[in-house]
């Protein structure tokens, strides 16, 4: 929607996030603006501030709290940033659980998002045409709660992206890696305390032994670091 238009909501940014939540209110049929400097100017936003009740803020951590003093100080609607980690009394948060890729989502996946924030009933009040599910979460969870999400959701992530790369140059078919990650998360969610398979779950040392001394150096010490998290009476320094 054009600066030259009028909304409840102005969504502050242009990364992923800000993309996905901007297709999510379309998808919603509701009206917004957006700004990001990239493709406008602090005159472009002046001018639109006192036509909007809402600021999304969808933009770095390190941006949140010198964007305010630069531009909102004075702004005298809602203001919200979505940092799963970042803490301001001045400007209200609510983290949605979710990874937002390059491709955009259909509206029954988005209108499943679970969002944390102080409140369920604030979170509608700010938003009444969202019926995402809300988990109350307070700030000082907050950077415990964002550690785990990244480790859960990113790490895993990292250590697949490496040894798919090792797969491939042994010529094991990217597909059938995918059926074997894939068959893995799935039981993981079915069966988290029994899902675990392979020499760690029947504490086989001697294979434990012959499966660091084939990895390449950089992910020995990770294969190292897992078998000692999980079973310490397996340490294999």
């Amino acid at each position: 929607m054009s600066l030259s238009s009028s909304s409840s909501y102005l969504i502050v940014g242009s990364g992923r996030v800000a993309t996905h939540i901007q297709h999510y209110l379309s998808l919603k049929n509701i009206p917004f603006l957006s700004w990001n400097r990239r493709e406008y100017s602090d005159d472009d936003l002046d001018e639109t501030l006192p036509r909007v009740s809402t600021v999304l803020l969808l933009i770095k951590d390190c941006a949140i709290e010198p964007f305010y003093e630069a531009h909102l100080r004075s702004f005298k609607g809602t203001i919200v940033h979505f940092s799963g980690t970042h803490c301001f009394e001045k400007i209200e948060g609510f983290h949605p659980l979710m990874t937002f890729g390059p491709t955009l989502y259909s509206l029954e996946f988005y209108e499943k998002i679970y969002f944390a924030g102080a409140s369920a009933e604030r979170f509608h009040a700010v938003f009444p045409g969202l019926p995402n599910p809300v988990f109350v979460l307070d700030d000082t969870a907050k950077p415990l709660y964002h550690a785990l999400c990244v480790m859960s959701g990113n790490f895993p992530q990292i250590l697949w992206r490496d040894c798919l790369a090792s797969f491939e140059n042994l010529g094991v078919p990217s597909a059938a890696v995918s059926l074997y990650l894939q068959k893995n998360l799935e039981n993981f969610i079915a069966h988290p305390a029994q899902s675990l398979t392979g020499p760690l779950a029947r504490g086989d040392m001697e294979t434990v032994r012959k499966n660091i001394e084939a990895l390449p150096d950089h992910l020995k010490p990770l294969y190292h670091a897992f078998v000692d998290f999980y079973m310490p009476s397996l340490r294999t320094r």
